[in-house]
């Protein structure tokens, strides 16, 4: 189901709008001579005018102030438009009672941050500590509405932009929890302010125009998801020379793997991933299908197209990386995958939680 605008006159005075804004700020003539379109445009109109600009880009970072004033100057009338009634038990209907608890968790953290304690850094510390509404609900976006989104419009290029904002907040969230990295008030109070700006300013987008814009491009049908394979519970789907295995015992061998899998064929399209009851990096059955690039925060696609390459040209058969996540050391591999001719099939991805291995000393031979 793809979106219905306005005249293409008016998208394109939108997008000349965002571009001198892209190069600084706007005049007071220069916003007089737009504010007609500015003080009319609706949601839809916003988000392609915010997509033609973001298409092609990589560099997200350059484009967080200028939307953000774009948006500023459109708020009046896409705000005060009637929402969607998003029916019991639809994906909108939960991020949007998702998005409702981290407005209310920010408003409580604001009256934190203008009470007259004496010590606000430690009130604000404690209740980011034990209250988070972001870290969820942002995986919830990047694993099920931005992938369904992405293949339903062609006009979904604000969600690189939202990904990256999501991506500072939750920074700028760890930061505010270590007394070491912000030791003094002031500097503490200036990254706070920052941070809820930013994440008022996203909670806003999600409401009027990114929930309302997909209620629209996604087809009921698509929040199904994939169906699943065929064959029944006793009938073989694997064999080899090797052996031979049914569907449910390769699931349940998969589920009880070490490892979180991922596959994703030659067309850097996501094929496949794992389950397993303790995943490290979410997902979700929207992602099957999805470019592997846009599973991947924009700062990260780069380094994503870079492993692909070399695979595909046969410079690199193994990638590997190892950091932090949650206390936590993960392992995260890379290897391309070959046919019997050596013709590239694809690249496994497989990440493991090594911090036990790591502290393994000596030998244990005997239950």
């Amino acid at each position: 189901m793809e979106l219905m605008h306005t005249d293409d006159e008016r998208l394109e005075t939108l997008g000349a709008y965002l571009r001198i804004l892209k190069t600084g700020t706007a005049s007071r003539e220069e916003y007089d001579r737009y504010a007609e379109v500015l003080s009319s445009a609706n949601a839809f109109e916003v988000n392609a005018a915010i997509h033609a600009a973001l298409a092609e880009e990589t560099d997200m970072d350059s484009w967080k102030i200028p939307v953000a004033r774009f948006i500023r100057a459109t708020a009046h009338t896409v705000e005060s438009a009637p929402l969607p009634d998003y029916p019991e038990g639809h994906l909108l209907q939960t991020l949007e009672a998702e998005n409702a608890a981290l407005g209310e968790f920010l408003i409580i953290l604001q009256q934190a941050a203008r009470s007259r304690e004496t010590r606000p850094i430690a009130s604000l510390r404690t209740r980011l500590a034990e209250t988070d509404p972001f870290s969820p609900h942002y995986v919830r976006l990047q694993n099920e509405l931005f992938p369904l989104f992405e293949l339903s419009s062609r006009e979904h290029a604000c969600v690189k932009l939202m990904w990256a904002i999501q991506d500072d907040i939750l920074a700028m969230r760890k930061r505010l929890l270590d007394p070491d990295a912000i030791p003094d008030e002031k500097t503490f109070l200036r990254v706070f302010g920052e941070f809820y700006l930013n994440a008022g300013s996203l909670s806003w987008r999600e409401r009027y125009i990114l929930y309302p814009v997909a209620f629209r491009a996604v087809s009921p049908d698509a929040f199904a998801g994939p169906g699943r394979t065929a064959g029944s519970e006793g009938e073989p789907v694997f064999t080899s020379g090797t052996g031979v295995l049914t569907r449910a015992q390769l699931e349940a061998i998969f589920s009880v793997l070490p490892v979180d899998i991922s596959f994703i064929g030659s067309d850097d399209r996501v094929k496949y991933y794992s389950d397993p009851p303790h995943r490290i990096f979410p997902r979700s059955p929207a992602i099957i299908g999805r470019l592997v690039q846009n599973c991947h925060p924009p700062k990260s696609v780069a380094t994503v197209e870079k492993i692909l390459e070399s695979f595909k040209s046969g410079d690199e058969d193994t990638a590997e990386f190892w950091l932090t996540v949650k206390e936590r050391f993960i392992h995260i591999r890379y290897y391309a995958v070959r046919g019997e001719s050596g013709e590239y099939l694809g690249t496994l991805e497989v990440s493991q939680d090594v911090t036990g291995i790591r502290a393994l000393e000596g030998e244990k031979r005997l239950l």
